[in-house]
């Protein structure tokens, strides 16, 4: 399920500190240039997007279960219909 955020502004937004590994300051501010954005702004947009693509993969591994599970059903059934004709 995809959690739905809200903006808020500055004065009341949630607030955390993270310490960045050397140069990747430097890379973020470069993207955020690219993408128009802050660099605040797209850091959020990365993370927003890093949550949702977890999510996908998490309901793409179960479906490919379910499919594979089928597949194997199908095939044990053609084998016992072939053994059968």
């Amino acid at each position: 399920m995809q959690q739905q955020y809200t903006t808020a502004n500055s004065r009341t937004a949630d607030k955390f500190v993270v310490r960045l590994p050397d140069g990747l300051r430097a890379d973020i501010a470069v993207l955020a240039e690219d993408n128009d954005r802050s660099m605040n702004s797209e850091i959020v947009n990365r993370l927003k997007r890093s949550i949702t693509q977890d999510q996908l993969n998490e309901e793409q591994t179960k479906l490919i279960g379910m499919l594979l599970q089928r597949i194997t059903e199908l095939e044990e059934k053609l084998q016992s219909d072939t053994e059968a004709a």
